[in-house]
This record gives C-alpha cells, structure tokens and sequence, in this order.
C-alpha cells in the first residue's frame, strides 16, 4: 500500500484554544475586533501545525499589528532603479549638484560645534563631545584610520577630501584648554561615562613603586612627555610622571552561563571579550577628547588585571585566582585597564568578606571538572610555575589541567564563575543579607554554603539544555540581564 501523505492534527476554534489555556479572550483583552487586527479569524486556526506557523507564534508581535503580503509603502518593482550605493547618499558631496553646499554645511557644524564648546554649554561642552566622539567611533579602525590603536592613544586622521580632521577632535581643536577638574569631579565623570560605554564599575589606582609592579616587565619608563612603543623590540614606554589607572569592570552575561559549559552558551566569555575591546577603545577616544593621553586599554595589555582589580576595589582575590565582586560574583569576564595622566581620585582595596568564605566554600574547586583550582584550606604563598609571579598569598591554579580541558577536547569552560555562591540572580540566596552576613562575620559561611547547595544553585549543568530551544524574545539582549547589568 502506498503510503499516505495525509496527516491528522487536531483542530481548535479561537474560543476552545482559549479555554484549554484556562482564559478567556477577555482576560487578555481581545475581543472579536483584536482578533481582527492581529490576523487570527474568529473561525480560530485550522490546526495547530498551523498555529505554531504563524509569524506570530515566533515574534509575538503585537496583536494590532498583522502580516500582510505587501508592504505599506507603495513599489513600482518594474520601474525600480538600482541604485549606486553610498558614494551617492547625501554624506558623500558626490552626491550634491553643488558639493559646495555639503561643504558649507559641514563647515557650519564645526563651527557650532566649536562654538558650544567654548561657551561651555550644557549637553554640549567639551566632555559631551568627548563623550559622543568616543560611543560613535570608539570601536577601533574604520577605512584604514587606525582610530583607537591600543597603546599610545589615538591619532588625527585627515579626511582626504576636505582636509578636516575626521571622526573626534582634541581640546585644541576646539580652541579650548584640556579638561580640568579636580580628582575627585574627574573620578566621577569616568564613572558616569564608563557606564554609558559599556562598564559596570570603575576604580583607579596610582602607579607608585608598588603598584607600577603590576604592570608586565616590558613596560619601562622614561622622561619623556608622551609614551611610545618599539614594537619590534617588544618595548613599551610610559612617560615618567603622575599616572593613574582606570580599572574597568566588564560584565558577562550570568543569563548565558547557566548554559556551562556547552560554549557556555555560544559564548558568554568570548563575547565579553569582544565588549570589553570596544570599551577600551571608547574610553581612549574619551579620554583624548579631554586632552589626556591614554595607554593599554585592550586585553591584558598592560598587566596583572586582578592584581588591579583588587587594588582598586573592584573586587577581593578568589579561590579559583580570579576577581570576585561584591555586586556581580565572578560574573565579570576581566578587568580593562587604562592607564592616563588624568588625576583621579583612588579606590582602596575592599573587604566583603569574600576571600574568608573562599576559605570554607571550596566549591569551585569541587564542580572544577579539570581539578585544576586549590582544594587547600587556607591561601598560600606559590608562584612556583612558568605562568605564575610570586608575592601573592593566594590560591593558585594548575593552568595547564584548565587550558588542557578547556581547549584539549570539550571547548569552553567557565564553571568556576558560574557555579560560585556570588556569582548568582539578585533573588538568589546571595541576596543583601546574606552578603551583610559574609562581610561581618565568618561563622555563618558553612551554613551559606550549604544553602546554596539545597536551593539548587551550581549544581552540575545539564549538556542536553542550549537556548536554542527558547523564544527568541525570552533572551535578553547580549544575554546582560537587568538585574545584574
């Protein structure tokens, strides 16, 4: 027998649809009419392969709004020119009758622009511009203008066909001296920033003698007035006078992590990364816009980014030999470091408690699935490997057991962040009273762990589970979630 094509659904009507739900239409506030206008006909779908076709299943557009075969705006396709692309739009003189009118336009911008910085206006001073300048082309080279290059600031670039300077400007350009507040106005100005381009949190750190040891040993100072750097002799120089270092605090998404590993999902930490290259390269323009020279700014560009991460507060040294936040856990993929000339108010080291609960937790050495993080009881002095600097007291982890699993076979890993007892949603068992406990006292922290466990919390992933399967608008949006963004 030949067998058959046909198949059997079931078949539901508008109003059994909604009673299998346990509503009515009323209780969503659609009646005939809103069924009307989202497409839906009062006869219900036909079946429910049908239902689950529908454009709305998957957008959940809004029930006034319908699909239609064609578009609003009326198209003559027979009639329709192929255009010849960008150097036609009106951004490319090319494209004016006269291209001296886009030239005096531009002119009259710059002019304005000038002007309201100058005048010191609202919304439109010189650190709105730096602002602008650095959250519009702050994300590195665009047509061969190296904009943002990681070490010595950024550069000037002449537009060829106007002979302006292209993309962001310094206080000389505008004819006004450098930014100048005091430490104090200037810490808070990067903090506001900071978190407009992309950082949770922000600290700074005077280099002096000690804390100039953070930084790698290619590193060297001079007297010179501005750094430069030798690349082909691996040689980078900072100018021999009072610099502070920006610590920026990148989030990570806690929403993607519960997928560990499994690319942990697809990819909580690289992506991360990726921010956190563009954030450096924003704040470089920012700070140039002021007048200020910036160093570093791209991944471990400059030094030790826990060793700054703990020395300006951002966080307490973990078991697992990474930063842990007060506020957001392990859930920071890294510690951007800047390093400026712009003099800031500096952030002392913190106590929440977190490296005494280390002491007791231990749990991200037991969920490691490589065994690479310290099952000692008590921090140690180490630093006895290749890949590790002595003088610190610490846990110290096995690197290649952690690089062995996390490249050697199944890719990615970064249970040690999500499973530790910070690292969680703010209506987790973390929550502010637990953290209170952890920060005055450590009697409590065997039954703080052992709560995180009976709630559920860290447990071993299931590798079966990927978002894949999710309504697309149940994500959040780079997976940052409100509640820890």
């Amino acid at each position: 027998m030949a067998k058959s094509n046909k198949k059997y659904h079931s078949t539901v009507g508008r109003r059994d649809f909604m009673k299998k739900l346990g509503v009515g239409a009323g209780a969503l506030g659609l009646g005939a009419a809103g069924f009307a206008a989202s497409g839906i006909g009062a006869e219900g779908f036909k079946d429910l392969d049908e239902m689950m076709a529908s454009p709305l299943a998957e957008r959940k557009l809004p029930f006034w709004v319908k699909e239609v075969d064609e578009p609003t705006v009326k198209i003559d396709w027979e009639n329709m020119e192929i255009f010849e692309g960008p150097e036609k739009t009106l951004f490319n003189p090319a494209s004016w009758e006269n291209p001296q009118d886009y030239k005096d336009i531009y002119d009259r911008n710059i002019a304005s622009t000038k002007k309201n910085v100058q005048e010191n206006v609202p919304g439109l001073s010189l650190k709105d511009r730096a602002l602008a300048d650095a959250n519009c082309w702050g994300w590195g080279g665009r047509s061969g203008a190296d904009l943002a290059p990681p070490w010595a600031g950024t550069e000037v670039k002449a537009n060829p066909m106007w002979e302006h300077p292209t993309m962001f400007y310094t206080p000389e350009d505008y004819g006004v001296p450098k930014y100048n507040g005091t430490p104090e106005e200037n810490s808070r100005m990067l903090r506001t920033a900071g978190r407009i381009m992309g950082a949770s949190d922000m600290g700074f750190v005077k280099l002096d003698e000690r804390t100039k040891k953070l930084l790698w040993g290619k590193i060297k100072f001079e007297n010179v007035e501005k750094g430069y750097a030798e690349v082909e002799k691996n040689k980078y120089v900072l100018p021999n006078k009072d610099l502070w270092a920006i610590c920026s605090v990148i989030p990570q998404s806690l929403w993607m992590q519960q997928f560990t590993e499994r690319m942990s999902w697809a990819s909580s930490n690289t992506m991360s990364y990726s921010r956190a290259n563009i954030y450096g390269n924003r704040l470089s323009v920012f700070l140039r816009g002021l007048g200020y020279q910036a160093y570093g700014g791209d991944t471990e560009s400059v030094g030790r980014l826990v060793g700054f991460g703990v020395m300006s507060g951002m966080g307490e040294y973990g078991r697992a030999g990474i930063l842990v936040s007060p506020q957001y856990g392990t859930n920071i993929r890294t510690v951007m470091v800047t390093i400026t000339d712009l003099p800031l108010a500096v952030t002392k080291p913190i106590d929440a408690g977190i490296s005494k609960f280390c002491e007791t937790c231990k749990k991200c050495g037991e969920m490691c699935p490589s065994g690479a993080i310290s099952m000692e009881d008590k921090p140690f002095w180490g630093g006895n490997t290749a890949s590790q600097a002595k003088g610190i007291k610490g846990w110290y982890m096995d690197n290649k057991k952690c690089y062995s699993y996390m490249l050697g076979g199944e890719p990615d890993c970064s249970r040690c962040q999500t499973v530790c007892p910070f690292t969680k949603f703010d209506d987790a068992v973390i929550h502010d009273l637990i953290k209170l406990s952890i920060g005055s006292t450590s009697k409590l922290n065997a039954a703080i762990r052992k709560m995180d466990d009976v709630f559920g919390y860290g447990k071993e992933p299931d590798l079966s589970k990927t978002a894949w399967d999710l309504d697309p608008m149940d994500i959040p949006v780079y997976g940052l979630d409100k509640s820890r963004s």
